[in-house]
């Protein structure tokens, strides 16, 4: 696939090394540039949540979350430093999109070295197929908030790295390193977000699996396994400083609220339409290129059987991880209150690069003309399906795009036109590339770059900007100059999702309290509606700030009251 060619008159070769380089730099400059757009965080509760993590970590004011689904410390951990600066929210929202950009554009790196020095795959087709992996449409858009996902991401590849150190050291020096290494990146992946549970369970069992088939020394596979214990036992020291500080001391369950779904039969039907839209999701989004993958399964198999190489084995792990990941993402969501939930694909896509560079540098799986039929009529009939499940449910909210970030057609309001379209794409596109691989083999992987591109270039259904604008309007101001600090009382009646966490973050040395809208409070000022100061006119409030995008308003209150 694309052998690199040396470029004539400059006496320098455009080797795949270089490759990958350029292209990580236009990746990376490429979302820097999408960046400076930004104001500040849109997709709340989530970004909120590990923003005010992150300035509870640095010392600073918590937050008042309790009424948000708890996240994780680990990325909130990673971006403390830019936070914890002193710079004001705008910029350290900017630092953050810049970290996340750095943090993306290393995927494309870390899937080249996965490649060939791992799946031993040829250096001209390996850096195209990263690059294009790389590319994948979520990766961009998630660069863009403040999401667990940017860190997940690269250190899914690096994971996979280091089970691969693993097994080259079954027993020599630096086993047990290798080992201890592994297991803890289980863990770092599981304190950045609850549903890498699935690594955390599969490095230990890995590396059991291998001490009871002779393939790693008992004592490099103990340190593994003590490794990931340890790591898991400080990410939830991490977690239980945060849920003290923000959320009011308790968390739910999150085990036990997943595995409620299988409580009836209802719930297992639940779980098992999740699955298949869930499955589709992903199909979809690689343009059929993991309905090919998926095919191979069998000779995967037969040759974990052989004795599984370390190819092979590294591999095996992938395909667990995205299966663990599919089960947890079909199990949380019993509900279809929104249509994303129907096709829900952001929890197992930190899973899809690395699959899809594995799909894209063994390009001879798309040559075989019945294979790549057989693949696109799988995908005509699942969206058959898909669209049969749609018909079924009518959820009550709008879509959560950024849930379906890659889905290569309109999602601005995710029905049944969206779901045909985007099969149809996808099919489509499946048979132009092995009519490509034929002919022009070469080009595949660039053209699956081209389409990525294409994909996250389409604004209605990129919710960046479009979500940037609806949060900030033309004439927003931050409420920080209205607000010189104490508390502020977040009145509940009045409750908008942007007021309450939004306002937070542009507030960073003013703690919110809940209050229920009766009387008035103590605190110098309240977030309410802007009828608030008519309803209560012993308060003598005036309004000191007004968001120009929601009926939302900042009231101070007299000395005397507060």
């Amino acid at each position: 696939m694309l052998p690199a060619a040396p470029s004539r008159g400059t006496g320098l070769a455009l080797t795949p090394g270089r490759l990958v380089a350029l292209g990580t730099a236009a990746l990376l400059l490429a979302r820097l540039a999408l960046a400076q757009l930004r104001h500040g965080p849109i997709l709340v509760a989530d970004e909120v949540n590990y923003l005010v993590n992150a300035r509870a970590l640095a010392g600073g004011t918590p937050g008042e979350l309790r009424l948000a689904g708890f996240s994780h410390g680990g990325y909130s951990l990673l971006v403390t430093p830019l936070v914890g600066l002193g710079a004001g929210p705008r910029t350290a929202y900017a630092l953050v999109l810049a970290l996340n950009a750095a943090l993306a554009a290393s995927l494309a790196p870390l899937l080249y070295l996965l490649l060939t020095r791992v799946l031993r795959a040829g250096r001209g087709a390996a850096a195209w197929a990263a690059l294009a992996a790389a590319a994948y449409p979520s990766v961009t858009i998630f660069s863009q908030v403040a999401l667990a996902e940017n860190l997940l991401l690269p250190l899914t590849v690096a994971w996979l790295l280091l089970f691969a150190a693993v097994l080259r050291r079954p027993a020599g020096r630096g086993g047990a390193a290798a080992a201890a290494l592994f297991g803890g990146c289980g863990a770092a992946l599981y304190a950045a977000h609850g549903r890498m549970v699935v690594a955390l369970a599969l490095g230990p069992a890995a590396l059991a699996v291998l001490a009871l088939r002779r393939r790693l020394a008992a004592a490099a596979a103990l340190a593994g396994i003590v490794a990931a214990a340890a790591g898991y036992a400080g990410a939830l020291a991490l977690d239980r400083f945060l849920v003290d500080a923000s959320y009011g001391g308790r968390s739910p369950s999150e085990v036990g609220a997943r595995l409620s779904s299988l409580d009836h039969a209802g719930g297992v039907l639940a779980v098992a339409r999740n699955l298949a839209g869930e499955s589709w999701y992903l199909a979809v989004a690689s343009l059929g290129l993991l309905v090919l993958g998926a095919s191979r399964a069998g000779a995967l198999r037969a040759r974990l059987r052989a004795g599984a190489d370390g190819p092979a084995a590294v591999v095996a792990l992938l395909l667990a991880l995205a299966a663990g990941l599919l089960a947890v993402s079909a199990l949380s969501f019993p509900e279809v209150e929104r249509p994303d939930v129907l096709v829900y694909g952001r929890y197992v896509e930190v899973a899809v690069p690395p699959l899809l560079a594995l799909a894209l540098a063994r390009g001879e799986w798309l040559e075989r003309p019945g294979r790549v039929a057989a693949a696109a009529g799988a995908l005509v009939a699942a969206t058959a399906g898909v669209v049969a499940l749609r018909l079924g449910v009518d959820p009550s909210e709008p879509p959560n795009r950024w849930n379906v970030a890659s889905l290569p057609f309109l999602t601005l309001r995710l029905g049944v036109p969206s779901l045909a379209g985007a099969g149809a794409v996808a099919a489509g596109a499946l048979a132009v590339l092995g009519l490509l691989a034929r002919r022009r083999p070469r080009l595949v992987a660039p053209a699956v770059l081209c389409a990525f591109a294409a994909t996250t270039a389409v604004v209605e259904r990129n919710p960046v900007l479009s979500g940037d604008a609806a949060v900030y309007p033309a004439g927003w101001t931050s409420p920080a100059r209205a607000v010189t600090g104490g508390p502020v009382a977040y009145d509940r009646r009045g409750y908008d999702v942007i007021g309450l966490y939004v306002y937070q973050w542009f507030l960073p040395r003013s703690r919110f309290e809940l209050y229920g809208g009766a009387g008035v409070p103590r605190a110098p000022f309240v977030v309410s509606d802007r009828s608030w100061a008519r309803r209560h006119p012993d308060a003598r409030a005036r309004i000191a700030w007004r968001d120009p995008g929601r009926d939302q308003a900042i009231f101070a209150l007299p000395h005397d009251r507060a």
